[in-house]
């Protein structure tokens, strides 16, 4: 998975968090299923956001910009 992909994958479960989020609130809400879809929403949303991070030195080396050590 590229960036572009991963950075759109975001953007569709963040979109879906928050319709979650929103039903959630809703009178007569199945409560319990809608919280085990967000559950697997943030989880999906966080293993996204641990690639970005782990890539994030790798891109920062690649296009010039190298880290400095910190010492």
């Amino acid at each position: 998975m590229n960036d572009t992909d991963r950075q759109a994958r975001i953007a569709q479960l963040q979109n879906r968090r928050h319709a979650l989020l929103q039903r959630r609130e809703q009178r007569g809400a199945p409560v319990a299923s809608i919280d085990m879809e967000l559950n697997v929403v943030r989880s999906e949303l966080q293993a996204l956001y641990e690639v970005g991070r782990l890539q994030a030195p790798h891109r920062a080396t690649q296009h010039g910009f190298p880290l400095q050590s910190r010492g």
